[in-house]
């Protein structure tokens, strides 16, 4: 469970990737007084403008130049969020060549000690890494029924089977989600990430649960399980009906919009503690 009070912040740099989350931590720290100098690796959210100190967008991804610009910013924090597309380790995206050497040069690559690296580098730069969550406590997963409808027992069946699945494959850092229906695995989150899974999952077999979760061990300052009204959609359009998340351990974006379609296409959400 995420526990503690958030340090005070100093200048914060946000390293923002694609999705809400960047957003939401951005007003958080806006609201605090102390807006951050978002830097921009892929597509930007419009959004952010708003609410940033100011916004630099860094295309080709370099650690090199992302580093200047937080030295030159004088930011002593820095926070990671949002999404960033993994097959771009692979030279498949704006990643310039200096920066892919040093991933290529890493002796795992998982998601798990890639993001451990990226932190590491960070640090050894005197910069401190900042939990987000500490920011968002409002977006946190609770235990029980979290939006839409309770889940029928044959979903409750199907989540308490899928945490069982999810135990031992979360450990292996490829990903953080299971589609299961039936007591059978239909899809199996790796690369591709939750929502490309989902799809997945719906053709091969519409219907089931998903269940996504955190390994036991993962730095809580980054790379949090999230879901959000997205994850919905994608659920809606492959005919998966029910959606369990680790409670303490998720965040749920845009709660608003979240449970409205929850309702809308009668899906169940629900938080568990492993």
């Amino acid at each position: 469970m995420m526990e503690g009070r958030c340090a005070p912040l100093t200048k914060t740099a946000l390293l923002a990737g694609d999705g809400l989350l960047p957003v939401a931590i951005a007003q958080s720290l806006a609201s605090r007084g102390t807006p951050p100098t978002v830097i921009a690796l892929g597509n930007t959210n419009p959004l952010l403008q708003a609410v940033a100190e100011r916004v630099l967008p860094v295309s080709p991804i370099s650690m090199g130049r992302i580093l200047q610009l937080i030295e030159r910013e004088k930011c002593k924090q820095v926070i990671l969020a949002g999404t960033v597309p993994k097959r771009w380790i692979f030279g498949g995206g704006p990643v310039d060549p200096e920066t892919l050497a040093w991933i290529r040069s890493l002796p795992s690559r998982d998601d798990h000690s890639l993001l451990g690296s990226i932190v590491s580098f960070f640090q050894s730069r005197g910069l401190e890494v900042v939990p987000y969550c500490l920011l968002i406590p409002e977006a946190i997963a609770p235990e029980g029924t979290i939006a839409g409808r309770e889940p029928t027992e044959e979903e409750r069946e199907e989540i308490r089977y899928g945490i069982g699945i999810a135990r031992r494959l979360v450990p292996l850092s490829f990903g953080q989600a299971v589609a299961v229906r039936n007591g059978a695995v239909v899809a199996v989150e790796a690369m591709e990430g939750t929502d490309e899974m989902i799809r997945r999952a719906g053709r091969i077999f519409p219907g089931g649960t998903v269940v996504k979760m955190m390994r036991p061990d993962q730095d809580e300052r980054f790379d949090v399980p999230t879901v959000g009204p997205q994850t919905l959609e994608c659920m809606a359009q492959a005919g998966l009906g029910c959606l369990a998340v680790e409670a303490g351990r998720t965040v749920i974006l845009d709660r608003q919009r979240f449970g409205e379609l929850a309702k809308e296409y009668s899906i169940s959400v629900t938080g568990f503690l492993p």
